[in-house]
C-alpha cells in the first residue's frame, strides 16, 4: 500500500509539473500573481482528487481485508465447534456404551450368581460330545438296571431309586410320554426342557440322592438307563 501512496505522489508532482509549463507564464489582461494562484489551484485540485482516490481505494483494501479476516475467523471457529461438538458427541457414545457394557456384565454376573446358587450344572446331566455309552446285552442290562434300583449305595444319603418310585409311584403324566420329555425337576434345577433317559437318572444320582453324577460310559448308567425305559412304556400302557 506504502507503495501505491509513493506512486501516486510521484504521479502528482508530475501532473504539476506539467501545468506549468503548459500554462503560459503571462496571459493578457492577467498578472503574474493571477497565473501563479490559477496554477496552485490547479495543483491543489488535482492534489485532492488523487488523494481522495487513494484514500478510497485505500478503504476499499481495508474493507476487503477486513471481511477475509472476518471470514476466516467464522470459518475457523466454525470448524473448531463442529471439531468440538464431534469430539464431546462421540466421548459421550464411548463413555455410554462403556458404563452399559459395564452395567451389563455387573447384572450377568450377579444373576449368573444367583443362578449358580439355585440351579445344577447342565452339564451334569447332558451327554458330552464324543463320549462312549457302555455296551452290553439289552436284556442283561434292564436286570442289572432292576437290582440297581434298590441299591441304595448309590446314594450319599441311604435313598434309593425305589424309595420315590416304589410300585410305580412317584411318576407324573410326562412320564407316559417316550424320552425324551419334559420333566419338572430338569426344567427347574438344570433349566433343561426335556430329558433322556440317561439324563433323568442322572438328575435323580444329584438331587433325591445327593451323590455324583454316574460316569457317561460306566456299566450303572446303561442299566438304570435301560431299566427306566422299560419302567416308562409299562407306565404309559396303564
Amino acid at each position: 500500500m506504502q507503495d501505491r501512496q509513493e506512486k501516486r505522489q510521484k504521479l502528482l508532482r508530475n501532473l504539476a509539473k506539467g501545468l506549468l509549463y503548459s500554462t503560459p507564464l503571462m496571459v493578457a489582461g492577467l498578472g503574474i500573481s493571477q497565473t501563479a494562484n490559477a496554477e496552485t489551484a490547479a495543483y491543489e485540485q488535482a492534489s485532492g482528487e488523487a488523494e481522495g482516490e487513494a484514500k478510497k481505494e485505500a478503504r476499499g483494501e481495508g474493507e476487503a481485508e477486513a471481511k477475509m479476516h472476518k471470514a476466516k475467523g467464522e470459518a475457523e471457529g466454525g470448524a473448531k465447534g463442529e471439531g468440538e461438538a464431534r469430539m464431546m458427541k462421540a466421548k459421550g457414545e464411548a463413555k455410554g456404551e462403556a458404563e452399559g457394557e459395564a452395567k451389563g456384565e455387573a447384572e450377568g454376573e450377579a444373576k449368573g450368581e444367583a443362578e449358580g446358587e439355585a440351579e445344577g450344572n447342565p452339564r451334569d446331566i447332558k451327554r458330552p460330545m464324543f463320549s462312549k455309552k457302555y455296551k452290553g446285552d439289552r436284556s442283561q442290562l434292564v436286570a442289572r438296571g432292576k437290582e440297581l434300583y434298590g441299591d441304595s449305595s448309590l446314594s450319599t444319603n441311604g435313598l434309593n431309586c425305589n424309595s420315590c418310585h416304589t410300585d410305580m409311584a412317584g411318576y407324573n403324566d410326562t412320564f407316559k410320554q417316550p424320552y425324551p420329555h419334559y420333566v419338572a425337576m430338569g426344567k427347574d434345577i438344570y433349566g433343561q426342557k426335556k430329558l433322556t433317559a440317561e439324563s433323568m437318572v442322572q438328575v435323580c444320582m444329584q438331587q433325591p440322592m445327593e451323590a455324583k453324577p454316574l460316569p457317561w460310559d460306566s456299566e450303572e448308567l446303561a442299566a438304570l438307563t435301560a431299566y427306566v425305559e422299560v419302567l416308562q412304556k409299562e407306565y404309559a400302557a396303564k
